[in-house]
């Protein structure tokens, strides 16, 4: 992926920029301060949307995504959306990483225990005595486990995790179409987050494996902000698994992209990272291991890694 870029100019109203995408089609836009779009001209795509393939459409957007990154870089603008501020979201990252046992479970317990309670009924992950603390909603279809919970997460002006939203989950009500429900009651500052955790449950118990799930997840949404924006991410975060679910259908869909967010997939330079800070030591893991067994690593080790 090659993204060019050319800032053509300014005055008091946007930031001329030029793009030519990966197909390059050169496209000339005008940004306004606050990030919005005032005008966009390219002649590589038909100009109505709704004429555009999938791929020509992704282009644009694409383009878009990116003029408004050079912007921001350039000139110090806060022209990206704050779910595509790479930068804001590393920091958010290195925020979690930095986290206690104790914080932890203080800012992400009552996530911990909801992805937690999905496995009350399962005979190889101890559970204890959790009890879950949000019901499902009612008007969910399909299986309980196709539910995605976020929290989203606020940094103080040192750079800390200063408070959280309560649980939120997101689950489908009909074939393709989702819905999001808050639980509990937010006291979270009036602005955007800085950033926005997203899982599917896990048979986690501990709550430092817990925070190095979630910074794993910021890390796969770090890589996202990039290939949305047309270009490669840096080597830290060639990383597969799942990062911002609005873009795995893009991933698992469109031809354009290869599955960013399948842990098996085999894309050059890209790999599944996921180390989280264990109960047993990465030696005891290795002596688990039978090179010749049947059963995949994960059934091998899951008895170790789940139980409390």
């Amino acid at each position: 992926m090659i993204m060019e870029a050319n800032i053509l100019g300014e005055d008091e109203r946007a930031v001329g920029v030029e793009i030519t995408d990966n197909n390059q089609v050169e496209h000339a836009l005008a940004i306004e301060p606050d990030g919005s779009i005032q005008d966009h001209g390219q002649e590589g795509y038909p100009d109505k949307p709704a004429q555009r393939t999938t791929e020509q459409g992704e282009h644009v957007s694409q383009a878009r995504r990116y003029a408004q990154y050079i912007v921001s870089k350039e000139r110090g603008y806060e022209t990206l959306p704050w779910d595509l501020n790479a930068e804001r979201f590393k920091t958010v990252q290195q925020a979690l990483r930095e986290l206690s046992s104790e914080e932890s479970e203080s800012f992400f317990g009552t996530l911990l225990e909801q992805s937690l309670s999905h496995y009350r009924d399962h005979p190889e992950v101890d559970v204890g005595d959790l009890t879950r603390p949000y019901e499902l909603p009612t008007d969910m279809i399909g299986s309980e486990d196709t539910v995605m919970y976020e929290q989203e997460i606020y940094l103080d002006e040192t750079g800390r995790i200063s408070a959280v939203s309560d649980v939120i989950v997101s689950y489908y009500v009909s074939k393709g179409e989702t819905d999001t429900l808050r639980y509990g009651n937010d006291d979270t500052p009036a602005r955007d987050p800085d950033a926005k955790v997203e899982i599917s449950p896990a048979p986690i118990v501990a709550p430092e494996t817990f925070r190095d799930y979630l910074v794993y997840n910021l890390r796969c949404q770090v890589r996202d902000c990039y290939l949305m924006m047309g270009v490669e991410p840096p080597t830290e975060y060639k990383v597969l698994g799942h990062g911002q679910y609005r873009f795995t259908g893009k991933y698992h869909h469109f031809e354009m992209y290869p599955e960013y967010h399948n842990m098996n997939a085999e894309i050059e330079g890209y790999s599944y990272e996921f180390r989280p800070e264990l109960p047993i030591s990465w030696e005891e893991v290795g002596g688990l291991v039978q090179p010749n067994s049947g059963k995949s690593l994960y059934d091998q080790i899951k008895g170790a890694l789940f139980q409390r």
